[in-house]
């Protein structure tokens, strides 16, 4: 693993290296993220504000069905 591989995760508890999966975007919706943090996978929305980049785990239905449909699509380990 690389380090445009890694993104860092900001939790309550502090920040935390993160295994990038996938970005990708769905048409009409917005930027998305597909990420492991120890062995469990994680998908969110992304917003970019200059430097910053926020992470939206606050979804729709139809946004956690896209997710969930692109992740089914990759072969992910």
């Amino acid at each position: 693993m690389n380090k445009d591989d890694i993104i860092t995760v900001n939790t309550d508890n502090g920040s935390v290296d993160a295994e990038l999966i996938s970005r990708f975007s769905i048409e009409g919706m917005g930027d998305y993220v597909l990420y492991r943090i120890d062995d469990q996978v994680f998908g969110a929305k992304f917003e970019v504000d200059g430097d910053n980049t926020k992470l939206i785990t606050d979804l729709s239905d139809i946004e956690k069905n896209a997710i969930n449909e692109v992740y089914s699509s990759l072969e992910v380990e």
